[in-house]
């Protein structure tokens, strides 16, 4: 491997004689190492200002006496830009007041050029750059230490032994009411008792690291110190301070904060946990759904979704940054139970998700006997409808059409109005039974869902007067009452969403059965929306007929978008557990 070469030291001659400058570049050119320099030369005092300012060279030869003035008044003038560039004074004789004068002035080294030889010339440029190098680190270091002293919550101090403050600098001291050297002279121990053992440890040769708590102002700060005996005085110790107040009273509320959460999962019916960024559950607290199997237990190392398949969706769509809510439903020892989980991606874990579960069996149950109690008296008001109004409307029209057959011979216009009165009497009993039917689904009762549904579709379309038709692929499920009229229900809505806010002419309902599951679709042409922004009625209408599936374990989802008609889709699968995802899917 080839050895590194050094970059040669750029060199600044500001020389006013020629033969001068090529006697010193005779020199260099003979270093010991050849090609240690490149020799740049400046003729004139405003000549050599230029090449210094230029900022090419690392060191500068510049001769006493110049043309426009002398080489210490360069000197000062470059000195007063901050020109960090180490300088060599050089003369053609010797003296003793321009040697001093050069040192006060803040050149490198002096030498008379008479007699100079290459190894004085050479020493004297390496010793002049290493120690600029040194001086150029020192100020950088001191320009930090006064930046973090001055700006940031912080202290420095020097204490002696018998604890008396040498020096006191930081911003940290105006926090607590101090002006900057205010300490200097005073005795730590005597002042601040509560912190003398530990500063003392330091000051006989130790070092101490300890948080430092003090009132100013009606509040309370805390600084983080470390204190060190200083080897190199032999009699001191220094000590550093950190204002970590803001961090202090972050962890309290922190801490606060748990507190209120360990005693939330610990008394409620609720459990929190962390995902991987494969699914699998890699933290879970409380034991709120312990009697469901659902907690500390059971989940830890499991991947959710394999516990629970039918939520497959939702956390894939938590793990790609969304934020999700499904409900899962079982049955345990005879009786149901109902769970909403929220999972949430976790961006500032990098990945995975959170989420939080409670059990909602008891709501459930009561908002079931709520929507029970609505259904009946549906039925109730349809059977009124049929048996009280339907049957007055009927006993209209067969009145009204007998008296339109008595006039007819004898008074034929007052026969015409009575024929009116009758037929718009039976229009009327056509809609009150259509009204009663789908306030009260006889067809449900006594022939089962599909008949219902088709009945319905039929209904709707003599109502509504728009085209409304149903088709059952595969067998005729076999649902249970409930189920069942939470299917009805969730069509009768989506047809009334279509024909009502939709503005749709053709709808199109169609059943799906197989052994695993039951999909109904309602499928509509009207003017589309968009899921994300509903409001009014039919976000209502929507949330209701999500709420129904969520009761009988199905999935709701809506397919739609402005201009292009919609779709419902409500999913019935055949299993005892199944999670009802409360969000809108597009097409």
């Amino acid at each position: 491997m080839a050895e590194h070469t050094p970059k040669p030291v750029k060199v600044l001659v500001v020389e006013d004689s020629e033969d001068d400058y090529h006697y010193l570049a005779m020199l260099l050119l003979r270093a010991t190492v050849p090609g240690s320099y490149e020799v740049g030369w400046a003729s004139s005092y405003d000549q050599g200002k230029e090449a210094v300012r230029s900022g090419r060279y690392d060191v500068g030869l510049f001769d006493y006496r110049l043309g426009g003035g002398t080489g210490l008044d360069l000197l000062r003038e470059v000195h007063e830009h901050d020109c960090e560039m180490p300088i060599i004074l050089l003369t053609g004789y010797d003296s003793t007041e321009v040697d001093h004068e050069a040192s006060r002035t803040g050149a490198a080294d002096y030498l008379c050029k008479v007699g100079l030889t290459t190894t004085e010339l050479e020493r004297a440029i390496r010793y002049a750059v290493r120690q600029a190098s040194m001086l150029s680190e020192l100020r950088r270091t001191t320009r930090l230490l006064n930046g973090v002293l001055s700006s940031l919550p912080v202290m420095a101090a020097r204490v002696d032994r018998d604890g008396k403050v040498l020096e006191s600098r930081g911003h940290g001291l105006e926090i607590i009411g101090l002006r900057e050297g205010e300490l200097v002279g005073t005795n730590i121990f005597e002042a601040y008792p509560a912190v003398a053992a530990d500063i003392r440890r330091a000051t006989e040769g130790g070092e101490a690291n300890f948080t430092w708590t003090i009132s100013h102002g009606g509040k309370a700060h805390y600084f983080d110190n470390y204190f060190r005996f200083d080897e190199e005085s032999g009699r001191e110790a220094i000590g550093f301070s950190v204002n970590v107040t803001a961090r202090v009273e972050a962890e309290e509320e922190r801490n606060r904060q748990a507190r209120l959460l360990q005693s939330v999962l610990n008394n409620l019916p609720v459990i929190a946990g962390r995902l991987d960024a494969s699914g699998r559950v890699v933290e879970v607290q409380g034991s709120g759904l312990a009697n469901h199997e659902i907690g500390p237990k059971i989940l830890p190392g499991h991947v959710f979704t394999e516990l629970y398949p039918h939520c497959r969706e939702s956390i894939a769509a938590a793990l790609r940054g969304e934020a999700v809510n499904f409900t899962l439903n079982g049955h345990e020892g005879g009786e149901e139970w109902h769970m909403d989980f929220f999972v949430s991606y976790a961006a500032e874990q990098g990945g995975g998700a959170t989420f939080f579960g409670r059990d909602v069996t008891e709501r459930r149950c009561l908002e079931q006997q709520l929507l029970t109690v609505s259904d009946a008296e549906q039925r109730r008001i349809g059977a009124d409808l049929h048996d009280g109004l339907g049957q007055h409307l009927t006993g209209l029209a067969c009145l009204s059409a007998a008296l339109r057959d008595r006039l007819k011979a004898g008074n034929p216009a007052e026969a015409e109005q009575a024929g009116l009165i009758a037929r718009l009497a039976n229009e009327a009993t056509e809609q009150s039974r259509a009204l009663a039917r789908g306030l009260s689904p006889v067809q449900l009762e006594e022939h089962g869902l599909s008949s219902a549904l088709e009945d319905l579709t039929f209904q709707s379309q003599r109502l509504h007067r728009v085209e409304c038709t149903f088709s059952l692929e595969g067998k005729a499920p076999e649902c249970d009452h409930m189920t069942s009229i939470h299917l009805y229900r969730i069509t009768q809505e989506a047809i009334h969403n279509a024909v009502r806010h939709g503005e749709a002419t053709r709808i199109q309902v169609t059943m799906v059965s197989t052994p695993a599951a039951c999909r109904l679709q309602v499928i509509d042409n009207g003017k589309g929306f968009d899921p994300r922004r509903t409001n009014g009625f039919g976000s209502r209408g929507l949330k209701l007929m999500a709420y129904r599936a969520a009761m009988i374990g199905a999935v709701l989802t809506v397919h739609s978008a402005p201009g292009e008609g919609a779709r419902i889709e409500c999913l019935l699968e055949q299993s005892a557990s199944i999670p009802y995802e409360n969000q809108f899917c597009f097409s």
